[in-house]
């Protein structure tokens, strides 16, 4: 019926419906070989609109194909075309940036975070907290905090933000209060509790927040735990350095059966 037009189905879109439903049947059967080699094949054909798939959708599964082989190097080299050719998709540079981190490669993975927040800066609460826990984990705790603030302005209620801004309040009290500790010049002790105080204070209205919004979600038990944990280390600094935070620690530790 269609000699002589063997490329007729190729500028048809049913003819894509059908390519795309082959390849995840292929999938489901866990036969990746084959399901590689037709991802493969169609990616390198015209793509068409049609109802069932993007075209970036082809390259996202031949990405997760790779994983699921074991091939790292062609899975790392479908997510840079992804990223090249679909630089608006949330699937490559999410995934980019991830890989990075996992490889300790801070300065591609925040070249990919700058460009994934650019993309898409309606997704601050997760980009913009992981920028900051990059930049915290190399000691810059006012540039992360300036990433989370970002996060918060666009989200008041990401707990991703939250929680983050609170530990990095945290980190820089229990810095100085150990730096102190080693200290003899006792006006310099003063002048130092005050500024430790001062980040353990700054840390509660967020960390207050976060666990109010766990119980309200009604998080998982180890959520709700870890954050009432820091809530009673915070409470217990401030006690001891003065701050009377006596009823609300009492108040966690009886909520954490200490």
């Amino acid at each position: 019926m269609y000699e002589g037009q063997k490329d007729a189905f190729v500028i048809d879109s049913t003819f894509q419906t059908i390519k795309y439903y082959a390849i995840i049947t292929a999938i489901q059967a866990e036969d990746h070989k084959r399901a590689l080699s037709m991802l493969e094949r169609a990616a390198k054909e015209p793509f068409i609109e049609n109802s069932a798939y993007k075209e970036s959708d082809i390259y996202e599964l031949m990405a997760s194909e790779y994983m699921n082989l074991g091939d790292t190097v062609k899975y790392l080299e479908t997510l840079n075309l992804g990223a090249e050719r679909f630089p608006s998709s949330k699937y490559f540079i999410p995934n980019l940036i991830n890989v990075f981190i996992r490889q300790g490669d801070t300065r591609k993975a925040m070249d990919y975070l700058d460009q994934a927040i650019n993309n898409d800066p309606a997704n601050a609460c997760d980009l913009n907290s992981v920028k900051g826990a990059l930049l915290a984990e190399k000691g810059d705790f006012a540039a992360a905090e300036a990433e989370y603030t970002k996060a918060l302005t666009q989200d008041p209620n990401c707990e991703r933000a939250l929680e983050a801004i609170a530990v990095n309040y945290i980190l820089q009290a229990q810095e100085l209060k150990e730096k102190t500790a080693m200290l003899s010049d006792r006006q310099q002790q003063v002048a130092n509790d005050k500024i430790t105080i001062d980040f353990y204070q700054k840390s509660l209205p967020s960390l207050e927040k976060y666990t109010e919004l766990l119980r309200a979600r009604s998080a998982e038990k180890h959520e709700l735990e870890s954050a009432l944990l820091k809530l009673r280390n915070v409470y217990y600094n401030l006690s001891s350095m003065g701050i009377d935070k006596a009823a609300e620690l009492d108040k966690v530790e009886k909520e954490l059966n200490l």
